[in-house]
């Protein structure tokens, strides 16, 4: 087999589905506490964050993908909330499954990427019009050949609440892959003529899990390496980068509200 299996599923096919999870869960007694109508999924820096701020930020620790990495926005009245992942494609697909099954609607991923255009550099914003299917998890959703796209509607306000807030951003498709040590040169300057922005490991398949589930999803992406020109191993400044982010957060939830 010379690549994933192309895989037209409809999810009443499947033979353990979230909604067995969660019910499962809850013949057990348990029950999730507040759930919010829009989620951010993050990864990686918010647990402190958010956890450092508890007048701004309520734990919950019954969601999200372990205790003490799922807040509410105190401001939102708790409408919307942070979950704090770890990084990667099934991971974050799983839990927005259980989310969708609890009753969020809305979502917005915020994450760092590579910045595959010569331009680019730690810190530089990215929203995510498309997302190159170069990873596993998509497969399982849609077919080879369907696009994996974000909600139009919450991609345009999205980008609107940044150009309000003076956030200079470009707009465009993004790689997602599942092997970031496997990033070759080569690739790097097809994905760069071809005008893709950036390489990240999630945007694809949450695109296509909310296109079947018929859920409101965007990406955000802020830089945090740059692979520069001539192209070469990619410059990073992670401070940059999660000062970015930090700053974003606030933008993104009263988007979500």
């Amino acid at each position: 087999m010379s690549g994933p299996r192309s895989r037209a599923l409809d999810a009443s096919e499947a033979l353990f589905r979230p909604e067995d999870f969660i019910a499962t869960l809850r013949a057990d007694g348990w029950e999730p506490g507040v759930v919010p109508e829009a989620v951010v999924f993050t990864y990686g820096g918010f647990e402190g964050f958010c956890g450092g701020q508890p007048d701004a930020y309520t734990m919950n620790p019954m969601l999200g993908p372990a205790p003490g990495r799922f807040f509410t926005v105190a401001a939102s009245d708790h409408r919307v909330g942070i979950c704090c992942m770890g990084i990667g494609a099934p991971a974050v697909v799983s839990v927005l499954e259980h989310l969708v099954v609890l009753g969020v609607t809305r979502f917005v991923s915020l994450g760092t990427a590579g910045g595959l255009q010569a331009q680019h550099r730690p810190g530089d914003v990215v929203l995510a019009s498309e997302a190159v299917r170069d990873e596993g998890t998509s497969y399982h959703y849609l077919p080879g050949d369907v696009p994996a796209l974000p909600d139009g509607a919450l991609l345009a306000r999205l980008g609107d609440a940044l150009t309000a807030a003076d956030v200079a951003h470009a707009t465009g498709s993004t790689w997602t892959i599942d092997a970031p040590y496997r990033e070759t040169q080569a690739e790097v300057a097809r994905y760069r003529a071809e005008g893709v922005l950036a390489v990240e490991m999630e945007a694809a398949a949450l695109f296509a899990v909310a296109q079947i589930r018929d859920v409101a999803l965007a990406s955000l992406l802020v830089v945090d390496g740059a692979f520069g020109d001539p192209i070469a191993r990619p410059q990073f400044d992670r401070g940059a980068a999660y000062g970015r982010l930090f700053a974003l957060l606030p933008i993104v939830v009263e988007t979500l509200q």
